[in-house]
């Protein structure tokens, strides 16, 4: 079916005129009671004559497929006729004529259809309208009776301008119908061109390598920047030709996966390499793929882009690297530092009154906090360079929880704060490195009474099955609006006294994911404003160590 426009209008004196045009004032009284009742009687011999007409034609019998369509048509056909000669042609019943040529537009019928269609009408009705004046009396007005030759022309005259009348609408319609969907095809073929060509222009333009594949990754189009990717001088180099034959060395399970998903991917800070030389010097991109449906929904090409993210790559490297050299520098001052205060305090350079005590029992809390800042800072450079390695060994997890709770007892009830530990009747064995994991529930823990109010709990659960075991730190604390929870184990986010967590310095979290994931396990947080969080991690109970690169 085509689209078309809403049926036309004409205005009251725009009727009027065509009316004029065709001598309507010539029409006679009689001639549309004789028409009118003519048809009145004979209407559905009429449908049955022009229907029987229709279905004789292959071209018009597929405009109605079932019975049911056909009798509809010939009904709307019928009261199309009986209205025919009631003599009352206003805008109201222009609109419906008009309404036939637009419906006639729609269905793609064409006019020459139609006027077969009128044609075979008048074909029918004119010999029964002459019968039906041949002078008997009481059909023709007593001035015609005379004459009845010029009546039966005066009547069939009146009849064709009915018939002329209302062709004249339904084809007027048609045609306005055509025009209006050839000017929209107009349109927007002027829109897809002016749409081509900003696409094209940001294609040429744009600062990243851009490629379209059929579903065969055989490349349909690219930009000058891609072409740069592959080493080469023009896109023709590179159109019709496989991704993967030109650049055997990306990474081609990515795409496949996606081609059998259907869903998008994007890849951040990714070492690539387009050349065929598996020595070729390393860089780094940000990428994205997605694929390019059809109609019925299946995956018929893709769409790639390519940002080069080497100097971002090399200038992040370039950043850890100090923090980390100096992180590294820090460490031995400060533990030396550690070592002096504590000589000092244990009277090995002579007594100290109360108040040098307090003090150096003061610095030495300072520096026992920076020197664990200066640690944490270590590992965590360690895990995302992938240096970081876990000693790995069987552990009780039940009796390390159990010793990690007694120590925490005291700051518990001076927070006065109910901590508990549930652990089961069996000891947990876990195969593990015994002093990360005890880090993480450290902090898990720690995290869960510095947002506690007093009279609230903390409680720590152990529990183990066949193939896993769990560990969560469930408070009763302020609890985690949902637009922080992606932003839980990232680095340099901790908790504030706002909101559960905001951007600062904070890492134990981020260290607390980085050490579940190197054992092969997965953390994370449920959490619900004004009744609290649980923090739990899983564990294969099955050593799975992991690189630790991130």
């Amino acid at each position: 079916m085509k689209e078309s426009s809403t049926p036309q209008h004409l205005e009251g004196n725009e009727v009027e005129k065509r009316k004029e045009w065709l001598e309507f004032e010539k029409i006679e009284q009689w001639h549309y009671e004789v028409i009118d009742e003519l048809l009145e009687k004979n209407v559905d011999a009429l449908m049955d004559n022009m229907y029987e007409h229709f279905l004789r034609f292959e071209e018009t019998r597929k405009f109605f497929p079932s019975k049911e369509i056909l009798e509809r048509a010939k009904n709307a056909q019928k009261q199309y006729f009986l209205k025919l000669a009631k003599g009352s042609y206003d805008t109201r019943y222009v609109e419906d004529r008009l309404r036939v040529g637009h419906t006639h537009h729609r269905i793609e019928l064409d006019p020459k259809w139609y006027i077969g269609a009128y044609n075979r009408a008048v074909s029918w009705l004119l010999p029964l309208l002459m019968n039906r004046m041949d002078g008997k009396e009481g059909v023709l007005p007593i001035a015609k009776e005379a004459d009845t030759q010029a009546a039966r022309t005066e009547a069939s005259l009146s009849l064709l301008k009915l018939i002329f009348f209302d062709m004249g609408l339904a084809i007027e319609s048609y045609i306005g119908a055509k025009e209006f969907a050839l000017l929209k095809q107009r349109d927007a073929i002027q829109e897809l061109e002016t749409e081509k060509r900003v696409t094209k222009s940001i294609l040429e333009g744009a600062p990243i390598g851009i490629v379209s594949l059929d579903e065969k990754f055989h490349c349909v189009e690219c930009n000058q920047e891609f072409a740069k990717l592959l080493s080469v001088d023009s896109t023709d180099q590179i159109l019709s030709k496989n991704l993967f034959e030109l650049a055997p060395l990306l990474p081609k399970n990515q795409f496949v996966s996606i081609e059998q998903t259907g869903i998008p991917g994007q890849f951040s800070a990714q070492a690539l390499n387009f050349t065929q030389d598996k020595n070729a010097q390393i860089s780094y991109w940000d990428w994205a793929v997605w694929p390019v449906k059809n109609s019925d929904g299946a995956v018929s090409g893709f769409v790639a882009m390519f940002s080069n993210a080497t100097d971002r790559v090399q200038l992040q490297q370039q950043r850890e690297d100090f923090v980390a050299t100096l992180t590294h520098d820090l460490k031995t001052p400060v533990s030396a530092t550690n070592r002096t205060v504590k000589l000092l305090l244990d009277g090995d350079y002579g007594p100290l009154d109360p108040d040098q005590h307090e003090i150096l029992n003061t610095v030495l809390q300072s520096n026992t906090a920076l020197y664990s800042l200066v640690m944490t800072l270590l590992d965590v450079y360690r895990f995302d360079s992938g240096v970081k390695e876990m000693d790995m060994r069987v552990c009780n997890l039940s009796a390390t929880v159990t010793q990690l709770v007694t120590e925490i007892m005291p700051l518990a009830r001076e927070r006065q704060v109910n901590l508990r530990a549930v652990l089961p009747v069996e000891a947990v064995i876990l195969t593990c490195d015994t002093d990360e994991i005890r880090r993480v529930v450290q902090n898990l823990v720690d995290n869960s009474l510095k947002f506690t109010a007093p009279g609230g709990a903390v409680t720590v659960s152990l529990s183990q099955d066949g193939s896993a075991t769990t560990l969560s730190v469930a408070d009763t604390g302020k609890g985690i609006a949902e637009e922080n929870m992606s932003k839980l184990f990232q680095r340099f986010w901790q908790a504030g006294s706002s909101g559960r967590y905001y951007a600062s310095t904070g890492l134990g979290l981020y260290l607390a994911r980085k050490i579940v994931e190197a054992h092969g396990g997965r953390i994370s947080c449920q959490s619900t404003i004004g009744k609290g969080s649980t923090f739990q991690f899983f564990l294969p109970n099955q050593p799975a160590v992991t690189n630790t690169a991130s």
